[in-house]
């Protein structure tokens, strides 16, 4: 009696594994990709400040007061204070080449104050005023935006629409539908912005009288996904 029973059981699932096999569904996998292009509301300013002497004391000194002068100045532009801090700050003996000899020659402060800057209008004042105020140059400034997350959210979302519409192109061809989805992965959203890294150099001559003109451009946001879906019969 237990040899029949064994052998009622495998034949069952032997039949329902047939059965599963004949009903497998056909699946394809595409992928797809999401563009977001947008204005940038932020900029990162790095307004660097380089002072040299042979005297120690001087050297920080001097590089300090012209750090406060260009922090107030930017303060009093409307720049919120949070968004004003030391980038980063170095002290250093120099040395130049005499008799194939390194001889010191002196000191050398670099402090860099890193600015962000939310009214895009106020950018090229942010620059102006830092150089007016002892600023050597502006290492860098950088466009962004402040809420990435809705940004990357809409890339997904498109990047998810592409890989369904090319998905319904093939099954179309194929005399087939969409009919579900079996595995997807996706590629978080990166944020492409506009960048200069360009050295404004300050000069005594220089007119400031001028504004220096600053055109934010656009930055885009970039996602993928890879889908595999599942096709009827």
């Amino acid at each position: 009696m237990k040899a029949i029973l064994f052998l009622m059981i495998i034949l069952i699932l032997g039949i329902n594994s047939t059965a599963a096999a004949e009903e497998r569904i056909s699946t394809i996998s595409v992928s797809g990709e999401g563009v977001v292009e947008v204005a940038p509301d932020r900029a990162t300013i790095s307004v660097g400040v380089v002072t040299r002497d042979k005297n120690a004391a001087k050297v920080q000194n001097d590089n300090a007061r012209i750090a406060s002068e260009i922090i107030k100045s930017v303060a009093a532009l409307g720049i919120d204070k949070k968004n004003i801090r030391t980038g980063n700050y170095s002290f250093h003996q120099y040395y130049r080449q005499e008799n194939n000899k390194r001889v010191a020659d002196g000191y050398e402060a670099n402090n860099t104050v890193t600015i962000i800057v939310d009214d895009l209008n106020l950018v090229g004042k942010v620059i102006d005023n830092s150089l007016a105020h002892g600023a050597n140059n502006i290492d860098s400034l950088q466009f962004g935006i402040k809420n990435k997350g809705n940004l990357q959210n809409e890339a997904i979302r498109l990047a998810v629409r592409d890989a369904r519409a090319k998905a319904e192109v093939v099954a179309a061809e194929l005399g087939k539908t969409i009919i579900g989805v079996k595995n997807v992965s996706v590629n978080y959203g990166t944020i492409s912005a506009p960048r200069a890294n360009k050295m404004f150099m300050a000069a005594a001559e220089m007119d400031m009288a001028v504004e220096t003109p600053i055109e934010s451009g656009t930055l885009s946001c970039s996602a993928s996904v890879n889908v595999e879906f599942e096709m009827s019969k």
